[in-house]
């Protein structure tokens, strides 16, 4: 059997009340119309017909915890000066670094194009190193090794008395 539905509603700003009513046909299908006819019956509908839903309750948004910013260190050499002469028979040299804002944290020294040292001081005391120019800067990393911050490439002399003077 199939259905019928048929209910003309008039808009004009506002929903007017009616009456309905509903007529069976000859075929069985229904009608729903305003106009009485014989064998209709009257809809009794009820107060509240309106298709009114409760809107959905707006979802709690975590705030995100304030990430601290990550500080911007600055590495600085402190001793030697850069193209200094450093007169050491034995070859020792003394290199140190500073940095801004205070870092607890690993030093790396870069000395003639090699990782020389690791530490946590920033200091580093080389020995037996060749008299000559030698190229160095120090680079501050953190636990996994990636680099916070680095010093420009310095230069340094190693000045060394030769051998064969006599010091007699």
């Amino acid at each position: 059997m199939k259905w019928l539905l048929l209910l003309p509603v008039l808009i004009t700003g506002s929903v007017t009340a009616q009456t309905i009513y509903k007529v069976v046909q000859a075929d069985g299908t229904i009608l729903y119309t305003d106009t009485p006819q014989e064998g209709a019956s009257q809809v009794e509908l009820q107060g509240n017909t309106s298709n009114v839903t409760d809107s959905l309750p707006t979802p709690q948004v975590k705030p995100q915890p304030a990430k601290k910013p990550t500080p911007r260190y600055t590495v600085t050499i402190t001793s030697p000066e850069p193209e200094a002469t450093i007169r050491n028979n034995q070859g020792n040299i003394t290199i140190s670094a500073s940095t801004t804002p205070a870092f607890r944290g690993r030093y790396r020294l870069t000395f003639d194009d090699q990782s020389a040292k690791i530490n946590n001081a920033g200091i580093f005391s080389l020995t037996g190193i060749e008299r000559g120019a030698h190229t160095y800067h120090i680079d501050i990393i953190d636990n996994k090794g990636k680099t916070l911050a680095s010093t420009p490439s310095q230069t340094l002399y190693l000045h060394q008395a030769s051998a064969l003077i006599n010091t007699n």
